[in-house]
């Protein structure tokens, strides 16, 4: 539960530095120091263009559209691959984890929150326009997307929960029902600071990881 906003560089450091040094699942959840857009990691930024508020842009790591931070709530889900999680489907990890987060919204009082079937998708680079199977939706709006990323180091997962009131407690329910046992902290490892601090130098900082996906690593 990070208490302070970040900018987008930062935030999006910390999340790989999380994926790369953990060796325990992570629920992070944290908020942007302003309004911020991120890009799905194989989006063009020269196409989208003029369609882009002009706020501060950064290209994720994970993939899916363009995503408005606004008045959203932020959470990222990350998993070792030494946790047998992480080797779940793609298809199956993104249904497991938002049919978990419609439950839990349901459970919160924001009735009517159902995954998003073939009947709902729409096509459109803005992730929130457009609904993926298996998004959280709410009657025709989408409150609830991700963007996603597996490999050698594991499953990150980057959400947004939009168009919905979120108390503060709210993701500590969450959490323990994800998993059986919870422990809460403020602040990464020092490790995981200083990872983080070389990841926005080398990649998320730089223009040419956002123009062309170019980095120093």
């Amino acid at each position: 539960m990070d208490p302070s906003p970040h900018e987008g560089a930062w935030n999006m450091a910390v999340d790989q530095a999380w994926l790369e040094l953990s060796e325990h699942p992570v629920l992070r959840v944290y908020d942007w120091d302003t309004a911020t857009v991120t890009i799905g990691y194989a989006q063009s930024l020269a196409k989208l263009g003029e369609a882009l508020p002009g706020w501060p842009v950064v290209r994720r790591w994970t993939g899916g559209g363009v995503v408005l931070h606004e008045n959203d709530e932020t959470y990222s889900v990350i998993v070792p691959a030494a946790n047998a999680w992480a080797e779940t489907r793609p298809l199956d990890s993104y249904q497991l984890i938002h049919s978990a987060l419609a439950d839990g919204l349901n459970a919160a009082g924001m009735a009517g929150c159902r995954l998003a079937g073939p009947e709902d998708l729409i096509e459109n680079p803005f992730c929130f326009v457009a609904p993926a199977l298996h998004d959280v939706v709410r009657g025709k709006v989408k409150i609830a997307g991700a963007g996603q990323r597996r490999g050698r180091l594991g499953l990150l997962h980057q959400g947004s929960v939009q168009q919905v009131v979120i108390q503060p407690d709210f993701w500590n329910g969450w959490a323990a029902g994800l998993a059986k046992e919870v422990t809460v902290v403020k602040e990464p490892p020092t490790a995981v600071l200083q990872r983080a601090v070389e990841l926005v130098e080398k990649r998320y900082g730089l223009s040419t990881w956002l123009s062309e996906r170019e980095d120093m690593l």
